[in-house]
């Protein structure tokens, strides 16, 4: 305590002894002094690195204090900042070194909310604008099914010859979480596998997939395990031959008409033999029994075409015995060349002439050999577009317009010479 009552008395006199010098004029320069050395301060940087803004775009929203019960399901959009700041440092900035977020710590239930969007910056850097300034949010409840059976799928179609005998996934069932919604349309979890070659026996591990009652995967939804081993027994039986349609009559079609293509077997056009091996060996491939297009003017898709066996070896059987055939006619057309088409001049300025060298071209045409047979000359305009021109020489390209159905292929020449004249007013004889 005496210690210190000393340090305060020496304080005091310390104080005493300063007191005198203490002027208002002191203390007011004091202020000035700093007043202005903080204003030159400013202004160097100012000039040095002075103050900017800057626009930048697509800035992730992330939500934030959401309760762990609940998940967003919707997509958050992102949004676009506007900052000021000092040159060097909105140069420099990242835009990963910028956080928005929205607030949802006051979300008990699901729902879809509106909420402001909260931007942090770096020290130094001044928020201008949010762009949007809200977004909506949608919540649910976070919800886990356990035993939802595992059902193994075929991916891919299985060659004709091989047979599904059994499948068997291990595990045969698992747990999905995810939003309740959603978990709500799983109807079952999809083991899909892809079969390919000729084995008996296919044993592989894939990847789990949640799926509604169609069929179609629900997206945002988890699957423990994720994996499960599927093991598929088949059975393998004869080999497979392709099946080739037998037409007869194509020369036969309704005047004017021709196969668009050669016929097709769908959806596939390959079958299984059975029989002896060495039969088997004999037959490269099958045919239908004949079909017949005579006078046929338009496509047709026959069903259950039968399949030819009556050349077939003692023993082998076909698996099916019919084939559906698809059979596509169009209109036969063909290409004709005409020669010596004369060139009309249009649009000749009146008090002018156009003689045009060469004033024929040769037209090569496509379309429907009927059109072709009927085509009249006079439906055909070959011209050139003098365009009103003044008097002179011109190339100008030559254009054609065909009555419809018909196809213009090409013109020779493309290009011919017009001459534009005025003619001239003869001068009268003086009479005597």
């Amino acid at each position: 305590m005496a210690r210190l009552a000393k340090m305060r008395a020496r304080l005091l006199r310390a104080w005493d002894n300063l007191r005198p010098t203490i002027r208002r004029e002191n203390v007011a320069r004091f202020i000035v002094a700093v007043a202005l050395a903080f204003a030159l301060w400013a202004w160097v940087e100012a000039t040095n690195d002075p103050e900017t803004q800057r626009t930048i775009s697509n800035i992730p929203v992330i939500p934030a204090n959401l309760p762990p019960s609940l998940v967003v399901t919707s997509e958050l959009p992102t949004v676009t900042v506007r900052i000021q700041g000092a040159q060097s440092r909105v140069q420099a900035l990242e835009s990963g070194a910028i956080q928005a977020t929205v607030d949802l710590g006051d979300v008990t239930e699901p729902g879809i909310y509106t909420r402001r969007v909260r931007v942090e910056l770096p020290a130094r850097l001044r928020l201008r604008e949010v762009i949007p300034p809200e977004v909506t949010v949608q919540v649910d409840r976070l919800a886990e099914r356990p035993a939802v059976p595992v059902e193994v799928t075929i991916a891919n179609e299985l060659p004709p010859n091989l047979e599904l005998v059994s499948t068997q996934a291990d595990p045969q069932t698992a747990t999905i979480r995810g939003p309740e919604q959603r978990v709500n349309q799983v109807a079952r979890i999809s083991a899909p596998i892809q079969i390919s070659g000729q084995s008996e026996v296919v044993r592989e591990s894939v990847a789990l997939v949640p799926v509604d009652g169609n069929g179609i995967t629900v997206q945002g939804v988890t699957v423990e395990p994720s994996t499960a081993s599927v093991t598929v027994q088949l059975r393998i039986r004869g080999q497979v031959r392709r099946v080739v349609p037998t037409i007869v009559g194509a020369d036969r079609l309704a005047p004017g008409y021709e196969l668009a293509g050669p016929p097709t077997v769908f959806p596939t056009d390959e079958v299984v033999v059975e029989g002896p091996e060495s039969a088997l060996a004999a037959i490269p491939y099958l045919t239908t029994t004949p079909i017949d297009v005579s006078g046929w003017s338009e496509s047709r898709i026959l069903w259950d075409v039968p399949i030819d066996t009556s050349r077939l070896p003692a023993g082998v059987t076909v698996d099916p015995a019919a084939v559906n055939v698809s059979i596509q006619i169009r209109r036969a057309e063909e290409s004709r060349t005409l020669q010596g088409i004369p060139v009309t001049p249009m649009n000749v300025r009146p008090g002018t002439t156009a003689e045009l060298s060469p004033a024929t071209v040769d037209l090569e045409l496509s379309g429907p050999s009927d059109l072709l047979d009927q085509l009249n000359p006079a439906e055909i305009l070959v011209f050139v577009d003098v365009e009103n021109a003044d008097a002179g020489v011109y190339q100008l390209p030559v254009r054609v317009t065909l009555p419809p159905g018909v196809r213009f292929e090409r013109v020779t020449p493309t290009v011919i010479q017009v001459t534009v004249r005025t003619p001239t007013t003869p001068i009268p004889t003086p009479s005597p």
